[in-house]
C-alpha cells in the first residue's frame, strides 16, 4: 500500500493517495499510515478541502503523534480579522511536525483588549505560546490610509506594538511568534516614494517588517508571513473576495501558506526543526549515472538548461550548512564514484561538505541508520531526497518517521519541491546550529583516528577528553534551553523546560549546570545538562540529557563523577521516565551502580538510588574542569 500511496502522492495523482488514506481511515493506524498521512499533510499545494479531510482522517484516530515524542503545546492565536479558520490547520502542520496543540482564539479584533487586559481569557487559558500577527488594517490605524505615510505614524504604530510585547511578557511565559506583513491586495500608487518624512505604503511595509527583525528577546520571533504569501501567488491570495465578505486576511491558498509559515515557527520554538539533508546523488544531484558517464560525463553546470537546474539543486543544498544544518549521502554504488567530487570542479558540492558519507551496495535504510548514529540523532530530524520511489519506499517502511523529498524527473521540479517543502526554514540561530557543522568533522576525524587504536581505553587517554561544568548564566541559557527542548535519546526524563521553569528551579534552591566537551580534535561546545536539587538527606537528579554524539567516550561516568561530589556523601536519587525514543538510557542508572527503589506500572516510571557503601565508582578518561 505505501509504494501504491507514495506513487500516487509524488506523480500528481493526489485524489487516488487521498483515497487509499481514506479507505483505512476506520482501521487501526499503524506506523505506515501513519506515515502516509504525515507525507500527505507535508506535500503542499493543495486545497483548503483537501487538507481538512487529512484532519478528519487525523481526527478520527484520536489525533496520535505523527513524530516521536511530540511535543505538547497551548497555543492562544491573536489576529485583529477573521482567524477560526486558521486553528485547525496549523495544528495539522504542526502535527506533521511533531508538535501536538490546544488553541486559544480571544474573539474578533480585540488585539489591544485581550493583550493589555491581565485578566482576560488569553491569560486564564495560560498558553505556552502567543501566535500575534495582523493584516495591513491594524497597522494603518496607526499609519493612516494615505498613499503617504508619516515617519512618526509609523513610529506610532512600532510604539503600540511594542507595548503590546510588553503586557504580554509581563502578564504570560509564553514565548510569542510575531508575523511579518506582507504587502496589499489592493496596492496602493506611489508604493516606494520617500520624502521629508513621508513614505509610500510599500516602503512603510518594508520598513516596518525591517524594524521586527531588530526586536531582540530570547522568547520572541519573527515569523515570514510575506515571504510564505509572495511563493503562494502574492496578492492573489491576499483577502480580496474573503476579504469583503467575511473580514479574512487572506484567501484560501493564502491561508494555508500562512498557517504552515507558522506551524514551522511553533517546530522550530519547540525544537522539532530538521537538522540534516540527506540526498541520493545520481539523477538527484547531476543527471546521469557517474559509473556509464564518468566523472565529466554527467549534467551539472553551466552549459545547457537541465545543467544548470542540477548545478541550483546542490546549490540550494549546499545553502543549508550555513544554518547548522548536516548533508549526507547516500548512493547505492561502488565507493570509487566519490572522486567525482575531486575531479569535476563544475559541482558547487564538495566531499567535506559531507558529515556522513554512505555509499556501497547495502539498503539505503542501513545507510540511513549508519547516519543518524555517526550524527547522533534520529531520522526523524532528517530530510531523504532521491529520484527512486522505490528507494523512498525502502527507506520509509524501516524509517517511518524520515521525511522525504521525490527528485525528478527534471532538476525544475526537485528544485521546487526543496523551496516549497519549507522544511528548513529556521527563525533563529544559536551558537550551536552555526558550530554543527565543524562539529560533526571533528566527529568525522575521531571516528577515522579511532579505527587506529587496540581498544576503547587508548583511544580515550590520546584524546584528552575535557569537560567543564558552568553554573546556568545568561550566556548559556539559550544552548542549555535548546538541549531541553531537543534531546530526546539520552534523556531520563525528557522534561522540557524553559527558561522561566529553569529559573524557578534555581530560586527553589536547585542547581544547573551546563557541561561542555572538549578533546584534541577541538570543542563541541555545550553537550550535555544537569539539574540538581539537594534535599535534606539526598540529592536528586531532577533532569540529565546529552548529546549523543560524545557518547562511549566515558562522558557520563565523568558527569557521575562530578554529581557525587557535589552529593557530599549522601545518597542521589533519579528518575528514569520511559518514553519513545529514550530507551538508549534505560541502562543508565543500573551501569552507575544505582539501586531500583520502585516502578509505576502505568507509567513504567522508575526511581534510582546510589548509595555510596564504598563501591568503586565508575571509571572515566576525562579530565573536569569547574567554573
Amino acid at each position: 500500500m505505501l509504494n501504491d500511496f507514495l506513487r500516487e502522492l509524488f506523480t500528481g495523482q493526489f485524489s487516488k493517495a487521498l483515497a487509499l488514506l481514506e479507505s483505512v481511515a476506520k482501521e487501526t493506524p499503524t506506523p505506515e499510515t501513519l506515515a502516509m498521512l504525515r507525507l500527505a499533510i507535508l506535500r503542499p499545494g493543495h486545497t483548503f478541502l483537501t487538507y481538512q479531510r487529512l484532519l478528519n482522517i487525523w481526527s478520527s484516530w484520536g489525533k496520535p503523534a505523527l513524530k516521536p515524542n511530540a511535543v505538547l503545546k497551548k497555543v492562544a492565536i491573536v489576529a485583529d480579522f477573521t482567524a477560526d479558520h486558521f486553528a485547525p490547520m496549523i495544528s495539522l502542520f504542526a502535527g506533521a511536525q511533531g508538535v501536538q496543540i490546544e488553541t486559544h482564539l480571544p474573539g474578533y479584533d480585540s488585539v489591544e483588549q485581550t493583550i493589555l487586559d491581565p485578566h482576560s481569557p488569553l491569560y486564564a487559558s495560560q498558553p505556552d505560546i502567543v501566535i500575534l500577527f495582523f493584516s495591513e488594517r491594524w497597522l494603518k490605524r496607526y499609519a493612516g490610509n494615505s498613499a503617504l505615510c508619516k515617519t512618526e505614524d509609523l513610529q506610532r504604530g512600532q510604539e503600540s506594538l511594542s507595548g503590546l510585547i510588553q503586557a504580554l511578557e509581563a502578564h504570560s511565559h509564553a514565548d510569542i511568534l510575531i508575523g511579518n506583513l506582507p504587502l496589499s491586495a489592493w496596492p496602493l500608487a506611489g508604493g516606494i516614494i520617500t520624502k521629508d518624512g513621508l513614505a509610500g505604503w510599500n516602503q512603510t511595509v518594508s520598513r516596518w517588517n525591517e524594524w521586527l527583525t531588530t526586536l531582540t528577546s530570547r522568547n520572541l520571533r519573527i515569523v515570514d508571513l510575506a515571504g510564505a504569501i509572495f511563493n503562494a501567488g502574492g496578492s492573489a491570495v491576499l483577502g480580496r473576495t474573503n476579504y469583503l465578505r467575511a473580514r479574512m486576511a487572506y484567501e484560501m491558498p493564502g491561508t494555508l501558506a500562512v498557517a504552515r509559515e507558522l506551524a514551522g515557527g511553533l517546530a522550530h520554538i519547540c525544537g522539532r526543526t530538521h537538522r540534516a539533508f540527506v540526498s541520493d546523488w545520481d539523477n538527484t544531484l547531476w543527471g546521469g549515472e557517474v559509473a556509464e558517464l564518468g566523472s565529466h560525463g554527467v549534467l551539472c553546470g553551466q552549459d545547457s538548461p537541465d545543467a544548470l537546474g542540477y548545478f541550483l539543486i546542490q546549490e540550494y543544498i549546499k545553502s543549508l550548512t550555513c544554518l547548522g544544518v548536516l548533508l549526507a549521502g547516500v548512493s547505492r554504488n561502488d565507493p570509487e564514484i566519490q572522486k567525482i567530487f575531486d575531479e569535476n570542479h563544475d559541482l558547487p558540492l564538495n566531499l567535506g561538505d559531507f558529515s556522513s558519507l554512505q555509499v556501497s551496495w547495502t539498503p539505503k535504510s542501513d545507510a540511513i541508520g549508519r547516519i543518524s548514529k555517526e550524527l547522533g540523532f534520529g531520522p526523524e530530524f532528517m530530510v531523504f531526497m532521491d529520484d527512486s520511489l522505490y528507494e523512498i519506499a525502502q527507506v520509509l517502511s524501516v524509517h517511518p518517521y524520515i521525511d522525504v523529498l521525490w527528485a525528478g524527473p527534471d532538476p525544475q521540479g526537485t528544485l521546487d519541491r526543496i523551496a516549497q517543502s519549507r522544511f528548513f526554514n529556521a527563525l533563529s540561530l544559536s551558537e550551536e546550529d552555526l558550530q554543527r557543522g565543524s562539529h560533526a568533522a571533528l566527529l568525522k576525524e575521531q571516528r577515522e583516528f579511532k579505527s587506529s587504536f587496540a581498544n576503547i581505553e587508548e583511544f580515550l587517554q590520546a584524546i584528552q577528553v575535557k569537560l567543564t561544568f558552568a553554573p546556568l548564566a545568561e550566556n548559556n541559557m539559550d544552548r542549555v534551553i535548546q538541549l531541553f527542548q531537543k534531546t530526546n535519546q539520552f534523556n531520563l526524563t525528557t522534561r522540557r523546560h524553559r527558561e522561566d521553569d529553569l529559573k524557578n528551579f534555581s530560586t527553589q534552591g536547585g542547581s544547573v549546570f551546563a557541561i561542555s566537551y572538549e578533546d584534541s580534535f577541538g570543542s563541541q561546545g555545550i553537550i550535555s545538562v544537569i539539574a540538581l536539587q539537594a534535599n535534606a538527606n539526598t540529592l536528586n537528579i531532577e533532569s540529565w540529557l546529552m548529546s549523543c554524539r560524545v557518547l562511549n567516550r566515558s562522558v557520563e561516568q565523568a558527569v557521575f563523577s562530578f554529581i557525587r561530589e557535589k552529593a557530599e556523601g549522601k545518597p542521589i536519587t533519579g528518575e528514569y521516565i520511559p518514553t519513545e525514543k529514550n530507551g538508549l538510557v534505560r541502562s543508565l542508572f543500573p551501569d552507575l551502580g544505582f539501586a531500583l527503589e520502585t516502578t509505576d506500572p502505568g507509567t513504567g516510571k522508575q526511581i534510582w538510588q546510589w548509595t555510596n557503601n564504598n563501591q568503586e565508582p565508575p571509571k572515566h578518561f576525562v579530565e573536569i574542569k569547574k567554573l
